[in-house]
């Protein structure tokens, strides 16, 4: 016997009218499917434009005057910070006596490592034929940066570029995001600008806005839900809570000014910054845990009663791990805001230039949003790709927490399901 399909049998019991109107339905469902795609489609390539410029704009093309050797070295000749200083070093005439000297005393090293920074950098093997490729090269202060171009303008002037150059110079492709970048403070020279305070900075904020923000937002969402009564004042709360998500960030930071910097006298600290961002995100994970929380089913809840648990170990043992991957969605996301804002940051004294490694809650501090925001305003275009280089290491960063959050929610819930099974 033919098969006949379940669509197939249900025309068969409509008249043509209906057939014709149910034909309709699902092209208009078709073109309503179909157009939702489009802001979907439109946004994923916005982004990628976004990304692709950003990452393009970490590279430019240079023509620099090195103040020292002027050499460039394989990686077979120098491949690690000290040998390549000591390779340049040699280069510029230094006996091994002086060099050795040099890095024996801890107090000049640091000197030296202050004004100097090793670059792996690439020549164009069209114009330096051999010696071109991947090389190492010494960088200081007193370089002389005398072309700087974009990636796709430079590579369209290297015929130009290359019949400029002068003796002691040399043509580079520069990617501004290596491991100098990361493990150097900030400079008032581009080449030499580092990141490493402002990264550190934030892993100090965002650090203790964590350990303030997550125990009392969903602390806070477990008695709402669980314990308060459902009267006007808990209907208060929740109005206001909802309003409180949708402020702009810079009241928060006008409020952290006056509460924590002025008020409490903590300064433009880091423990000020971590408070005022705490009460920023605060909204979003009550929110976010409360519907969590407010997902487990009911019955889950009468079924420990029935059992003789009491109220505490109910939210303990059967809630909370239910609702654990809300809850931690909200966070990665309160957590995700609250790394990208600048506006409130500026208020409570979150610096664009700061030298020195935060040692506590109170040291003065820099963030990586500060920081870009800083470089983007600096006169000199080179910092813009110090800028790029800056967002694409916040990218990366938001990339790390999203993956941390989602392997432990993932964790959490696959330990209670064999808790489950024994």
């Amino acid at each position: 016997m033919r098969q006949v399909s379940s669509e197939n049998l249900s025309l068969g019991l409509l008249n043509p009218e209906e057939k014709a109107q149910l034909k309709r339905r699902q092209r208009g469902g078709k073109l309503l499917y179909s157009l939702s795609l489009i802001p979907v489609i439109l946004a994923v390539g916005l982004i990628g434009i976004l990304l692709t410029t950003v990452f393009l704009d970490s590279f430019s093309w240079q023509v620099i005057e090195l103040n020292n050797s002027g050499k460039a070295f394989k990686s077979s000749e120098a491949n690690t910070w000290s040998a390549v200083i000591k390779a340049d070093l040699a280069a510029q005439g230094q006996s091994q006596s002086e060099i050795e000297a040099l890095f024996a005393d801890k107090v000049e090293l640091d000197k030296f490592a202050a004004r100097n920074r090793v670059e792996r950098v690439w020549l164009p093997k069209s114009i330096y034929g051999d010696e071109g490729g991947w090389r190492f090269i010494l960088r200081n202060s007193r370089d002389k940066q005398v072309e700087n171009l974009g990636l796709f303008e430079g590579r369209a002037e290297l015929p130009r570029l290359a019949s400029s150059l002068k003796d002691g110079q040399l043509l580079i492709l520069h990617p501004w995001l290596n491991i100098s970048f990361l493990n150097r403070n900030n400079s008032g020279k581009a080449w030499l600008a580092g990141l490493l305070t402002a990264l550190v900075g934030s892993l100090w904020v965002i650090g203790l806005v964590i350990v303030i923000s997550l125990p009392i937002g969903v602390g806070t969402a477990i008695y709402l839900e669980e314990y308060a009564a459902k009267n006007w004042f808990s209907q208060f709360i929740e109005v206001n809570l909802r309003n409180l998500a949708g402020v702009p960030s810079i009241v928060y930071g006008i409020l952290g000014l006056y509460a924590f910097v002025r008020f409490l006298s903590f300064g433009p600290s880091i423990l000020s910054a971590a408070l005022t961002l705490s009460l920023l995100i605060l909204p979003v994970i009550v929110i976010a845990s409360r519907e969590a929380i407010r997902s487990v089913p009911d019955s889950l809840r009468q079924a420990s009663y029935g059992l003789g648990a009491t109220k505490w170990q109910t939210v303990a043992s059967v809630v909370l791990p239910n609702a654990v991957t809300g809850i931690v969605t909200g966070v990665i996301l309160a957590v995700a805001r609250a790394l990208g804002e600048t506006a409130p940051l500026l208020l409570v004294g979150g610096a664009g230039f700061v030298s020195q490694m935060p040692k506590n809650p109170l040291s003065s501090y820099s963030v990586l949003p500060t920081q870009i925001y800083s470089w983007i305003g600096a006169p000199d275009p080179s910092f813009d790709h110090v800028a790029a280089a800056g967002i694409l290491v916040m990218m990366m960063l938001l990339i790390a927490l999203y993956v941390v959050a989602f392997l432990s929610a993932d964790a959490l819930k696959n330990g209670n399901s064999l808790n489950d099974d024994f």
